[in-house]
């Protein structure tokens, strides 16, 4: 049989996603643990290895971020002829939309905002990294949890129920006492992971978790103000597509941001993909391989991807 493998290596997991060239859906695997990010070898290896199996294939094309691909990972599977496809965050972002052109806003782990327009100009701003940027990203979230913990315990007036995920999570009992576990010098992916405590709380209703989310969302769309301002766009129509855990798993966050996205650029359009990214990586390897005769594949892998529970079961 032939095949795609679809891998997202993020800033906190990595994603594989392995599909027939039909769109049918095949295997998929999810590998996330704080401390372990995404593009860490045995993050990809787990991802890789779930979402295989122990299938054969003719042909395996391996349409992935970057250039990179560590073959030895497909030893136990017998493949007769493999095929690498290179895509970027942006580009597979705006396959998953429909949209060849527009501006592409990422809060994941990290997060950007990348402006490709029809004349061929195009300008990225952000994914300076957890010290520097990405402001409005997993990392920022978490950071803001973790001062609003410490704070928590100053006053009644900054109460949060935070306090108790966030020491829970780290088992501790103050919030001085992480200052002994040097989160900030390990990967950044055990400081974003707070970030999904954070919108859990506020879906909960927690006034400080929405704020932080609020800000975030801020902090986002004001390096979007700064991306369509530079390029003196920020009056005409266009999409906006939103991509990233925080923008598929926050309605508090979505909103805010959509809600600056349109206070900036009132003609825009703004999209928020619901799919995980490794669905417009696979759309984009689609579109790579089969070129006109994609359509009718990518509108069934659009259908399974709708259908299908992203969410492993508990011991796998």
């Amino acid at each position: 049989m032939d095949g795609l493998l679809a891998i997202d290596p993020g800033g906190s997991k990595c994603e594989a996603l392995l599909i027939d060239l039909e769109g049918h859906i095949l295997g998929w695997g999810l590998s996330q643990a704080p401390g372990i990010g995404g593009r860490n070898p045995r993050a990809f290896r787990s991802a890789v290895q779930k979402a295989l199996g122990d299938r054969e294939f003719e042909c395996l094309c391996v349409a992935g971020l970057g250039s990179a691909l560590p073959l030895d990972l497909f030893h136990k599977h017998r493949v007769a002829r493999f095929e690498h496809f290179s895509t970027g965050e942006q580009s597979s972002a705006r396959a998953q939309a429909e949209v060849t052109h527009g501006v592409v806003l990422l809060a994941g782990t990290g997060a950007f905002a990348n402006a490709l327009l029809p004349d061929g100009r195009g300008r990225h701003l952000d994914a300076g990294g957890p010290m520097l940027g990405d402001f409005g990203g997993g990392f920022h979230v978490g950071t803001l949890a973790l001062q609003a913990t410490l704070r928590s315990e100053w006053h009644p007036r900054h109460a949060t129920s935070l306090r108790e995920a966030v020491l829970n999570r780290f088992g501790v009992l103050r919030a001085l006492e992480l200052h002994a576990l040097n989160l900030f010098c390990q990967d950044r992916s055990v400081v974003a992971s707070l970030s999904r405590l954070v919108a859990a709380e506020a879906a909960r209703g927690d006034a400080v978790a929405i704020r932080i989310l609020q800000q975030a969302a801020d902090a986002l769309g004001e390096t979007f103000r700064d991306l369509v301002t530079g390029l003196g766009i920020e009056k005409e129509a266009g999409p906006v597509v939103g991509v990233g855990g925080l923008v598929r798993g926050s309605d508090h966050y979505w909103q805010r941001l959509q809600d600056r996205v349109l206070e900036i650029a009132p003609a825009s359009t703004p999209i928020r993909l619901t799919d995980p990214a490794v669905v417009g990586i696979a759309i984009a390897g689609l579109r790579h391989l089969l070129k006109a005769n994609a359509d009718k594949p990518v509108a069934q892998l659009r259908d399974a991807a709708r259908q299908h529970v992203w969410t492993e079961k508990p011991g796998k």
